[in-house]
């Protein structure tokens, strides 16, 4: 039994076979043994775990903080381009003022306007959204050759319906909601 000074290691360091014949326990808090050799008895203070269980719980546990991370972002981006999406369709509903007063004085209705106002928003939501998913679909599947490459598995892609689906209804209501009270505002000024 030597007991030697390192400097990298500390003042005072003794053989791992000693400390572990005096306290099993003292190096770490886990022992990791397969589910057949689980121990009797364990020293106080120490934890058995099967390792297969303790990976695939660690892995769920970071899976879960991922996925909140992810709905997070998801939130914040969609509440931003809902305001610039809305803030969009009210200038440009209040911007054609002047073309609501010509169509309401050729005969058509509060509704008809109403209705051209709705259908060009739907138009316009449809469109970017079908763009801005096909945008994304370009870096997305690069990222997944990457990974596949890198890990030698097999990496998809894998969009979740869902969430596009939630995503872009979530902007065609808002579109809608300000064009329509943007126009039917610009249209009773106009009218009184």
């Amino acid at each position: 039994m030597s007991c030697r000074a390192n400097p990298a290691r500390g003042d005072f360091v003794l053989p791992r076979q000693l400390v572990r014949e005096h306290d099993p326990a003292a190096l770490t808090d886990d022992i990791f043994v397969p589910a057949e050799s689980k121990p009797a008895s364990v020293v106080s203070g120490t934890a058995v775990h099967d390792a297969v269980r303790f990976a695939l719980d660690d892995y769920a546990t970071d899976a879960k903080l991922t996925e909140s991370l992810a709905v997070m972002l998801i939130v914040i981006t969609v509440g931003y381009s809902g305001i610039a999406v809305a803030n969009s369709m009210a200038m440009t509903a209040h911007g054609r003022r002047r073309d609501f007063a010509v169509m309401k004085s050729a005969g058509g209705t509060v509704r008809q306007l109403l209705m051209v106002s709705v259908a060009e928003t739907f138009l316009v939501v449809t469109v970017y959204a079908a763009l801005g998913i096909l945008v994304t679909l370009a870096p997305l599947t690069a990222m997944a050759s990457g990974l596949s490459q890198t890990t030698s598995a097999q990496v998809g892609l894998h969009l979740n319906p869902p969430t596009l689906a939630a995503v872009t209804l979530g902007s065609l209501t808002l579109a809608t909601t300000a064009t329509v009270a943007v126009t039917w505002r610009t249209m009773r000024r106009e009218g009184a």
